[in-house]
């Protein structure tokens, strides 16, 4: 009996200490689209031939991190129960390359190396990747870009991006369709200010490769 009643008093113990079990972890996917990236469509009569070197984006210290980042007002706090698939500088990285790539006169977009031949260098950081629920519930998101010269010495052009658009829901679904709005956005702005084939900074780089 004194055997039975010990295990039941450490099995209440237990309970008491472990509590409710923790909330279910969900990890958000942002699928962004780059419209106009089809093969099939004309190219301005541009022969793909530059290579453009990627510099890995960085991000604010409280933005590099998994958690989704939930805001009211200018106070953010990481959420316990979102993630996104990788920190916010990977995810809105991996937008923009997809967006150059599709760039008419841009043969690729290869991770920074030196050594490696290169016609211009895009690096950049993100500034906001977010929930926000003050005066309406929406994903903010922003990033600065800088183009420079193959041998990443001298500055070309710099931009600021920053989009904000609507969450129907404050649930990972509604906040992964948002976000995946906004790289679209920033993705597809990027590109056309980057654009070759329309005198961007990237063309200056290209021409001044060339010479």
């Amino acid at each position: 009996m004194l055997i039975q009643a010990a295990v039941l008093a450490g099995l209440l113990l237990m309970t008491g200490c472990l509590g409710s079990a923790p909330p279910v972890e969900h990890y958000l996917r942002v699928e962004a689209v780059t419209a106009g990236c089809d093969k099939g469509l004309p190219q301005m009569n541009v022969s793909p031939s530059a290579v453009v070197a990627f510099m890995e984006l960085t991000a604010l210290d409280n933005l590099d991190r998994p958690a989704v980042l939930v805001a009211n007002g200018s106070v953010l706090a990481p959420s316990t129960r979102w993630y996104w698939e990788g920190a916010p500088q990977d995810v809105v990285g991996a937008g923009i390359i997809r967006a150059v790539n599709c760039l008419p006169g841009v043969a690729g977009v290869l991770k920074y190396r030196p050594r490696v031949e290169h016609q211009a260098v895009l690096s950049g950081n993100v500034t906001a990747f977010n929930v926000q629920r003050k005066n309406g519930l929406r994903f903010v998101a922003g990033v600065r870009l800088d183009v420079w010269t193959k041998d990443a010495r001298r500055l070309v052009g710099s931009r600021a991006f920053e989009v904000e658009t609507p969450i129907a829901a404050e649930t990972p679904e509604g906040i992964a369709d948002a976000a995946s709005q906004a790289v679209s956005r920033i993705a597809a702005e990027a590109a056309a200010w980057l654009s070759a084939g329309m005198g961007g900074p990237l063309a200056e780089c290209f021409a001044e490769s060339a010479k």
